[in-house]
């Protein structure tokens, strides 16, 4: 490979077993399971790797800028291993790509991607594991399948951090929709960490799970693809490895799976990155008003079909602390401020204030990096008059990555 190119890459700051500062890099689109740790010293030759130096171009700039002397048997071993992780472009890697998308599409359901890997894969522990998180000290206790403890959810916002970190608090989300449930079908509104090119993404594949597969309501999803402007299946793939919806279809088949049928909506919603840099709300932008009226008026259709429709935001909220790019460590006063300031945007959604939890979260720029920002405001816009409850506010306090993440009704 004469001018090696670097894909775009995920890249986390964070420290070795002895303490060093490294870089993480992770393919954000999933298609390849490799992770690679990077000394800092070795960032030179990364940025490097732009599809125009040659080898011999990097190590000469890396020896005459940054005085790093790499032998050119070491800078190959680089490339290769690179290489061999598919984090390089070309047409070897272009080729890879397309046959895995091509099995994907044409694929009659998502396969699960997690199982054996962020849960169990065997059905009967991780039905177990599920118990355990509504009986856990800090869990709301196992629900009662009646659906009779309240008025039906309009909504209901639960975190996507991974189960052994939020197991308890999507408890507290499922708990409710248990006993103030009613729904038979559930849109899943889940933050995309991968590029896409629109806003909202769509696919009519049930999605297996090791409780079973959880089907889609695909009345309801063309209807939906006929209403909203532009293509809500161009981005399509990047369903295939996304956990925010993965982890709620769990759920959801872990509740009904066997006892009543339900149908599901895997609907993925992009960053509003562009918005937050401009220093404005998205309301008036063509895309997401196009889409918020249409999401409605198809809700209003299977209502009117007798479904009972029921919106799940599958997010999280702040992300601080070097692995996401902050300077300093997260330290107790860090935590208190984060939580001051999620409050703030938590009580703007209990309100069905759209455009108060937007600036709660915009108005400095998105210092805490909340991921969940664009999915809750379409919950908002689209449920108008709703009112929530916060079910359970946590936070995984760890000073080089924390996150937060909460529970909400939404009636």
């Amino acid at each position: 490979m004469d001018r090696p190119r670097l894909r775009p890459l995920e890249v986390i700051p964070s420290l070795d077993d002895q303490g060093r500062r490294v870089i993480v890099l992770r393919d954000s689109l999933r298609l390849s399971e490799a992770v690679l740790v990077v000394p800092i010293p070795l960032i030179p030759v990364l940025q490097r790797l732009d599809g125009e130096h040659t080898l011999e171009q990097v190590r000469a700039e890396c020896l005459g800028e940054h005085r790093i002397d790499i032998p050119e048997a070491n800078l190959r071993q680089i490339v290769s291993q690179l290489d061999e992780a598919h984090f390089l472009d070309g047409e070897g890697f272009e080729g890879w790509r397309r046959t895995i998308e091509r099995a994907f599409l044409a694929a009659p359901v998502r396969p699960s991607f997690l199982a054996g890997k962020s849960y169990e894969a065997d059905p009967a522990a991780l039905r177990a594991r599920l118990d355990g998180f509504f009986t856990d000290p800090e869990g709301p206790g196992l629900p009662q399948l009646n659906g009779a403890n309240g008025a039906p959810l309009r909504g209901l916002v639960a975190p996507h951090i991974d189960f052994h970190r939020g197991g308890p608090t999507f408890a507290w989300s499922y708990r409710a929709l248990a006993e103030r449930g009613g729904a038979d079908l559930f849109v899943v509104l889940g933050t995309v960490h991968a590029p896409t090119q629109g806003f909202y993404t769509l696919t009519e594949k049930g999605f297996e799970t090791p409780l079973g597969t959880l089907d889609t309501d695909r009345e309801f999803i063309r209807a939906l693809a006929r209403r909203a402007p532009g293509d809500l299946f161009r981005d399509e793939f990047t369903q295939r490895a996304e956990h925010s919806i993965e982890f709620q279809a769990v759920f959801l088949q872990y509740l009904y799976g066997g006892r009543r049928p339900v149908k599901f909506v895997p609907l993925l919603v992009g960053s509003f990155g562009e918005f937050v840099i401009q220093g404005r709300s998205p309301r008036g932008d063509a895309r997401v008003e196009g889409f918020v009226g249409a999401l409605r008026g198809t809700l209003e259709e299977a209502r009117a079909a007798g479904k009972r429709p029921c919106l799940v935001a599958s997010v999280d909220l702040a992300h601080v602390g070097p692995q996401f790019g902050d300077e300093g460590p997260v330290d107790g006063e860090r935590l208190a401020a984060l939580e001051r300031a999620d409050w703030t945007s938590l009580d703007a959604a209990c309100r069905g204030d759209a455009e108060a939890f937007w600036w709660s979260v915009a108005e400095d720029g998105d210092a805490r990096k909340v991921c969940g920002l664009a999915p809750i405001y379409t919950l908002l816009r689209t449920l108008d008059g709703c009112r929530g409850e916060v079910l359970r506010y946590s936070q995984w306090p760890d000073p080089n990555g924390t996150v937060t993440f909460c529970s909400v009704a939404i009636g």
